[in-house]
Formats: structure tokens, sequence, C-alpha cells
């Protein structure tokens, strides 16, 4: 893979439109006539020749998902993606607690990071707002190599967020003590952390497979966050835009279609609210303004960055373009005969052909 988009680094044309992104200042920029996954190749290898942050926001879950899979094998790297913490709004029996565990995730990353990051995210993920970056902070305890580390105070930090002590850790918000030996599963990472004492120094610290008991990464230091989502208060709040650095540059495969769907979670967000406060006698929750961007607050907070179009719909006046040659794959059907057919007139076109597979037998 890492070969195959070295070939489109290395194209005239696209070190162009990467350097009309990156010089692009506040003007939005348009790239029309990018199909099938052309369009992940060129994310992946304009971030490869100016490496910067991008936030980039497709139609919905399922294609973030496999976006952001086809980014993660194009470049070889993590790449995270941002999703909503619920499956609908203001129903909090339905919780998705890996949800919870990768937006976490993220705003630990945005708010420690050391180089530039792509995010994949879609347009509900982004109407839910998140906890501003000083709570954040204040709601996060800090582990290094060779600090002293008071296990006592660290056990009490644990249960004033209400992580729950047990045997082994298999889930967020699990830890586990053993001697020396400190278990501990946070909501910012994907692996459970073993930190290992010498007398009260801490010795090591390392990522582990809580199937295997197996050692996944050796770390220098940790950042150890609650369930931040049942701990925030309105006040705590604020729009993702707020969060992400200031020089993002945000990738949208449909703006309106983004705006449109915040302002439509919104609105259920209202009538969930409105329902619930007539079966209850008093409020027990925030109000809608309070946890969700509405449409109105989407528009005037992500005006602030640049926009890079990619879809088929573009909306965005006074956009510099850059327009790409490129067509669908045709249906064969599973028709080798056309297959081969396809790519014998494409060869005699001055065309390179690429076969890309997941496993060696579809290859063969």
């Amino acid at each position: 893979m890492i070969d195959f988009l070295n070939i489109y680094r290395a194209d005239g044309f696209i070190k162009t439109v990467a350097a009309g992104i990156k010089t692009s200042g506040n003007q939005n920029i348009q790239l029309k006539g990018l199909s099938g996954s052309l369009d992940a190749l060129i994310v992946a290898s304009i971030f490869k020749i100016h490496p910067q942050d991008f936030l980039v926001v497709l139609h919905d879950k399922e294609e973030a998902a496999y976006f952001q899979n086809d980014l993660q094998n194009l470049l070889s790297q993590e790449v995270l993606l941002f999703p909503m913490s619920y499956k609908r709004p203001y129903e909090y029996d339905e919780i998705e607690n890996a949800n919870v565990l990768m937006r976490t995730e993220v705003l630990n990353l945005l708010s420690n990071k050391k180089s530039a990051e792509i995010i994949v995210t879609y347009p509900e993920a982004l109407a839910e707002k998140v906890i501003n970056k000083r709570s954040l902070a204040q709601n996060t305890f800090s582990v290094k190599l060779k600090e002293k580390l008071d296990i006592q105070f660290l056990e009490e930090f644990l249960h004033t967020y209400d992580f729950e002590k047990t045997d082994f850790v298999y889930e967020a918000g699990q830890f586990a003590i053993r001697g020396g030996i400190i278990d501990i599963f946070s909501f910012a990472y994907e692996y459970p952390y073993r930190i290992e004492l010498f007398g009260d120094e801490v010795d090591s610290i390392r990522t582990f497979d809580p199937g295997s008991q197996l050692s996944v990464e050796t770390l220098d230091n940790i950042n150890i966050i609650p369930n931040i989502q049942s701990k925030l208060t309105h006040d705590e709040r604020q729009s993702f835009f707020e969060f992400i650095p200031p020089d993002t540059k945000v990738w949208f495969k449909d703006y309106q279609l983004t705006h449109d769907i915040v302002q439509k979670t919104f609105e259920k967000a209202e009538e969930s609210f409105t329902k619930i406060l007539r079966s209850s006698a008093t409020q027990i929750i925030s109000s809608p303004e309070k946890l969700f961007d509405d449409g109105a607050s989407f528009t005037k907070l992500s005006k602030a960055f640049t926009f890079i179009e990619f879809g088929i719909r573009f909306i965005l006046p006074e956009s510099k373009v850059f327009n790409f040659n490129s067509a669908p794959q045709p249906s064969f059907n599973k028709n080798f005969e056309l297959l081969a057919q396809d790519l014998f007139e494409h060869q005699l076109k001055g065309f390179q052909n690429f076969i890309t597979a997941d496993v060696p037998k579809q290859t063969e």
C-alpha cells in the first residue's frame, strides 16, 4: 500500500493540490471528479506530502468507518474515528460504551498531541458537545515513568470517578491492584494500562491485551481519564469545533447534509427533552442547547476553518477548484473475461493497472 500511495504522492497534479490546500488561508477548496475510493487516496497522499491536522466528515457512521479503514491501510498508522456517544439523543440507557471510549481517546490525543492527526467523523457526532480542555485537564490523572506514585492516592482518585475495583480488568472503568502492579482500564485508550512499581517509583508502564494478558506497547507516560460523559456539567461542554486546533482543515463529503443533520439531531433532542419533562415533575437533565449544537451554531463555529468539499454536491462560494479526471469502476458481476478485457483496454491506452485484495487467495 505504501508503494501504491507513493505513486500518487509523486504526481505533479497531486503536489499542486497539496500545496493549494496548505497555503489556502481562509479560502475554501473544492475537489471535483473524485470516484470510488480516490477520495481516501487523495486525503492520504496530501497528508503525507504536507502533514497537517485534518477533520474528515462523511455522510454517516458506516461510511466514516470504511473511510477510516481505507486511510489506516494506506498510511499504515492509526487514524481515529470520532463517533456519537448515544444510539439516539437523550436515550441514556442506550449509550455506546465503546463510542464513549473512542470519543475520549480523540479528546485526550488532541489535548496532548505531538504530531499532525487525521480524525474521521460524521454529522451526528459533530452535533454532540464535548468536555472543554480545562475540565478535561482537571479530570485527568497523569502517570510518568521514574516518577513517584502514591497507590492510596491513586485508588482514592479512581473511586471518586466511579472506577470499579476488580480482580482482573476487562473493560473501561475497572482497575486492579496486586502488590506493586496496578492495572487500569482508562476511558482514553483502547487497551488497559499496567503500571509496575519499584518501591513508590514507577518502574514500567505498558498496555496489554486483557484476553491474553500479553504486552502490546511500552510507554513513558499515560493519562488516566474517567467516564467524562457521566461526570460532565453543562458548564464544561463546548462544540467540537472549539476543541480542535484552529488551523485544522475540515473535509466535507457534503457540507449542506452535515448542517441539516446537525439541526435535525438538535430538534430530535428537543422532542425527547419535552417528553421527559412531561413525564417528570423535576428537570433532571440539561436542556438540549447545553448538550448539542444546532444548525446555526454549527455554521457560526465551523466558519473559522478552511473547508475542503470533495463529494458530489458543492455549495460553498468563492472556492478554489481542482478537477480530477476519474471514473468509477464498471460492474463486472464476477465475469473475469470482462475484467481482463477492461484491464487490457486500459493498458493499451497507457494506463497502469493496480489490483488490490484483502487476502492472498483473492489475488491468486
